[in-house]
């Protein structure tokens, strides 16, 4: 049973026809689900009655075809009790479809389905337009939380794969929890010449972790946020490490940890490996490492990104601690040890920085730094704050300096 609405999505393609009277030939589906058959010709009719045995809440039933698309066949949705006063309607759609339905008459069939199923929506379209699925369920899905449903087992091959990937866009602009997808596969059954053979029902559950590696990965990488990911990867509990390396603590413990699990998934031969090596090497270089290495380690994840203001901040303050250590000063996490590391560096400027290009680089860098988190301009630090590719030389210039005072070979 379904805890929130259903937005069911089906393509009706060309069916086959009948010999000896009007119709188009049947296929015995069987889903897992019911332990059970369903005898039609049109998949979706079978998923939408299977879906209504499980207790579904369809909301609406979005149904795209083309103009010659077998529309006539959804009258199998209905109880045989209620065919005989759809039958002229029936055969009007029944004999136009063959040459092109007309949008009018299309909109007549869905109005008397309706009245039997009012969440069902008859959408002609052209196969060739591919920005009319997204279009159509932009306005159609609900802005509420809720799931879908995606039957592509009829049409033409390239059009669930538009719809797959439009519903990646509207899974977060709609609210959409999950995508649950399910295929016909009639090239699957042992013998196909077989009618009394059930075509297997495939439900495709294993596109929700597809989405949820997507989606993980393009937030790490953008981010740095790494918990969600880790989940998927079945390594839990890892939101406060992530918060005290944002804080810049020192979660050593937690890192090696993490860093151990995600070499056991490295054992295997699969893409949970691949996924665990790609994360494995942004964690590695931030364990064991000193405060100073980790900023600067985080501030080159972060310029990658273009998350400037960050990678700023933390490549300045990693310089100054880098300053403090190369002088001895070991109680660097104290704020008074810290203003002593800064007091140092303005009594001995020209000492710590023994040429005009270091004296420049650090000076510039830190009235960029300030003008930058607080607001501020001026003209000696406009260019940075305004030019990108300026800004990217000063940071990668503040590397080099952070290398020559550290001794740290960067990779």
């Amino acid at each position: 049973m379904s805890d929130s609405k259903t937005i069911f999505i089906s393509l009706i393609g060309k069916g086959r026809p009948q010999q000896d009277r009007k119709g188009y030939q049947k296929t015995t589906y069987f889903f897992n689900e019911i332990q059970d058959t369903v005898h039609k010709s049109f998949f979706g009719s079978a998923l939408y009655e299977v879906l209504n045995r499980q207790e579904y809440e369809i909301d609406k039933w979005l149904i795209f075809g083309t103009n010659q698309s077998s529309w006539s066949e959804l009258i199998e949705i209905l109880d045989d009790q209620f065919h005989d006063e759809m039958t002229e309607l029936y055969d009007k759609v029944y004999d136009e479809e063959e040459k092109g339905i007309s949008g009018e008459l299309l909109g007549e069939w869905q109005k008397a389905l309706q009245r039997f199923i009012p969440g069902i929506r008859l959408i002609i379209v052209d196969p060739l337009d591919y920005e009319v699925y997204i279009n159509h369920m932009l306005k159609e899905i609900p802005d509420e939380p809720g799931k879908i449903v995606l039957d592509i087992t009829h049409a033409f091959r390239h059009m669930p794969v538009v719809i797959a990937f439009s519903l990646m866009v509207l899974k977060h602009i709609k609210n959409i929890s999950d995508i649950v997808v399910y295929y016909g596969a009639f090239e699957l059954k042992k013998d196909r010449k077989n009618a009394e053979e059930p075509t297997p029902v495939l439900r495709i559950d294993f596109i929700n972790t597809l989405v949820s590696y997507a989606e993980n990965l393009a937030t790490f990488n953008y981010s740095g946020y790494f918990p969600s990911l880790l989940n998927t990867l079945r390594i839990t509990d890892t939101e406060k490490t992530y918060f005290w390396l944002e804080m810049n603590r020192q979660p050593r413990r937690d890192l090696e940890d993490i860093s151990k699990k995600l070499k056991e998934n490295m054992s295997e031969s699969n893409h949970v490996a691949e996924i665990s090596r790609y994360l494995n090497k942004e964690i590695e270089p931030l364990i064991g490492a000193t405060l100073e290495k980790r900023m600067i380690e985080r501030a080159r994840f972060f310029f990658a990104k273009k998350q400037y203001l960050k990678d700023l901040i933390l490549l300045y303050e990693g310089l100054i601690l880098a300053v403090g250590r190369s002088q001895g000063m070991r109680n660097v996490l104290e704020y008074q040890e810290r203003e002593k590391i800064r007091e140092y560096i303005n009594k001995n400027f020209d000492t710590i920085f023994d040429t005009e290009e270091k004296k420049r680089i650090y000076s510039e860098l830190k009235n960029t730094r300030h003008a930058a988190v607080h607001g501020t301009i001026s003209q000696e630090t406009r260019n940075y704050l305004e030019n990108e590719e300026q800004f990217q030389k000063l940071f990668n210039d503040a590397l080099t300096l952070y290398g020559y005072i550290s001794g740290d070979e960067l990779c």
